[in-house]
């Protein structure tokens, strides 16, 4: 069995490292938000970490750092 690379990981799970930078900024920004609210259910936290992987997907995309057809193996 072949050993990925990271490149290669980040493409199958679908992934990059702006993404994932961008959902845990948003899931800290809502953890916050909770935390005032005094919410148990950790659903700003959710929303925020949604929100910043989707908005770090369309970063990546617009950069073209996410196009696992391109990619030769």
């Amino acid at each position: 069995m072949k050993e990925l690379s990271l490149i290669e990981v980040e493409q199958v799970s679908g992934a990059g490292a702006i993404m994932d930078a961008a959902g845990a900024l948003g899931a800290g920004i809502g953890a916050v938000i909770d935390a005032i609210n005094h919410d148990l259910t950790q659903s700003s936290q959710n929303a925020g970490q949604i929100l910043g992987e989707n908005i770090g997907k369309i970063v990546e995309t617009h950069l073209g750092l996410h196009f696992p057809g391109s990619v030769r193996f």
